[in-house]
């Protein structure tokens, strides 16, 4: 009887062990905007070997993914979602997908997009959104902000 406790013992502990083996979580921005945003990125995640659940904040643009890790690398996650056709972290969109996406999933141009705002030559300008004036950098980004291209994608 004690014999069976053990194998038993052993069994269960065996089985939690595995069952967290290489799960992990990541959080990958994107150049998300609405609903239909969230059901291809989704969907084109979510069909992934080895992705357990995967979720689009839409107002924050963070596409959290859980995984395993044994199976699906986080650089493989972030390739499938410039396929897609947005932006992962620092990954440009495939252009062909880009192209494809409706218009209501390709970001709004920035403050910066226009060559009244920002110049190519690194001369510094002002430029106003919403109503508040940022100072632009030679690369196009606002100062003191995440750096952004002149299509308005975070990189």
């Amino acid at each position: 009887m004690k014999n069976l406790k053990s194998i038993v013992l052993f069994f269960a502990l065996f089985v939690a062990i595995s069952a967290f083996a290489g799960n992990e979580k990541a959080v990958i921005k994107t150049s998300a905007q609405c609903e239909m945003c969230k059901e291809a990125l989704e969907a084109s995640i979510g069909k992934l070997p080895g992705v357990l659940k995967v979720n689009l904040d839409i107002d924050s643009k963070e596409l959290m993914v859980k995984y395993d890790s044994d199976v699906i690398s986080l650089e493989k996650m972030k390739t499938e979602v410039t396929y897609t056709g947005y932006w992962a972290d620092e990954m440009a969109p495939d252009k062909e997908a880009y192209a494809a996406l409706p218009s209501c999933c390709k970001p709004k141009k920035s403050c910066c997009a226009s060559k009244s705002s920002c110049s190519k030559d690194g001369e510094k300008k002002e430029c106003a959104k919403d109503g508040e004036k940022k100072e632009c950098s030679k690369d196009g980004a606002n100062a003191g902000e995440q750096k952004k291209s002149c299509s308005g994608h975070a990189h």
